[in-house]
């Protein structure tokens, strides 16, 4: 029994290594959206396809059904070193809470051209400086005020600081610091491409959803009051900034659209909102 055991675990050890040696296929029977949301990693199976688009996450998401135990837990990691103020902004977010499905949670995925970067100590960079300059060009499309905070210590995620950004948008209740995006990105990663990421080369430095902890995510908090900064517009003009290699996942009620969380899941990709909708046969 213990050497059919064992036999098992290598075939299915194996099997696995096998499919994380090559990219993808694109499933004709899948949006594109879930095809780039399984090519990054998130592959958990409460992601799926629905007729429209709404009924496409297994499980509901309200904030009011957390596991408040969880949420005590979740003060060590990886937030724990920031005080006053910021603390109270990161309080029972999606990032401090990181669930351990990658569809649960906000992410970016990347697959950064292989000729872009000498290695993947230089791809970390530029991935930094390409969201760096997202950020820049989507606060000025919207005509808010960004600023990067680079005299506040941050937690590290993998080695890597937390990058932080204030926002100051009077019509959106944005003041005082109750506005804040925050990102990281994880080591890249040397990898093959899929053939259907727009811009994409063979290989590439690629950052993706399915570690537990270490995954790269960019989020925007608004506290003290009811959420009315768009969101879902601002992460568009992010997305749109951004080059067509990279894509950014949200999960149900994460995204505020039109004054009111989106209850379903959504993927950006150059600046579109993609739905996980069946696709028409």
């Amino acid at each position: 029994m213990i050497k059919l055991k064992t036999i098992s675990f290598v075939v299915i050890t194996a099997a696995l290594a096998g499919c994380a040696a090559t990219p993808r296929h694109y499933d004709d029977e899948s949006s594109r959206a879930l095809n780039l949301a399984r090519a990054g990693g998130i592959y958990d199976q409460d992601l799926r396809d629905s007729p429209d688009g709404t009924r496409s996450y297994r499980k509901g998401l309200l904030m009011s059904a957390l596991n408040l135990a969880s949420l005590a837990t979740s003060l060590d990691a990886p937030l724990r070193h920031l005080s006053g103020t910021q603390t109270l902004l990161f309080n029972a977010t999606d990032i401090m809470m990181s669930p351990d499905k990658p569809s649960a949670r906000p992410s970016l995925m990347g697959w950064m051209p292989e000729s872009l970067a000498a290695n993947e100590d230089a791809a970390y960079d530029r991935y930094v400086a390409i969201v760096d300059e997202a950020i820049t060009q989507a606060a000025e499309s919207l005509a808010i005020t960004a600023t990067k905070l680079t005299d506040v210590k941050t937690p590290e995620i993998e080695g890597h600081p937390l990058m932080l950004w204030s926002v100051k948008a009077e019509r959106y209740g944005c003041s005082d610091d109750n506005c804040i995006i925050a990102y990281n990105i994880q080591q890249p990663n040397h990898w093959k491409t899929p053939d259907y990421v727009i811009g994409g080369e063979a290989a590439s430095h690629n950052i993706t959803a399915n570690h537990p902890k270490e995954y790269s995510r960019l989020i925007f908090r608004q506290s003290g009051q009811e959420p009315a900064f768009p969101s879902g517009e601002f992460y568009g003009a992010v997305s749109a900034a951004m080059p067509s290699w990279m894509v950014m996942y949200f999960p149900p009620n994460t995204v505020i659209q039109d004054g009111e969380p989106v209850p379903y899941p959504v993927l950006y990709e150059q600046g579109n909102q993609l739905l996980f909708k069946e696709p028409q046969s």
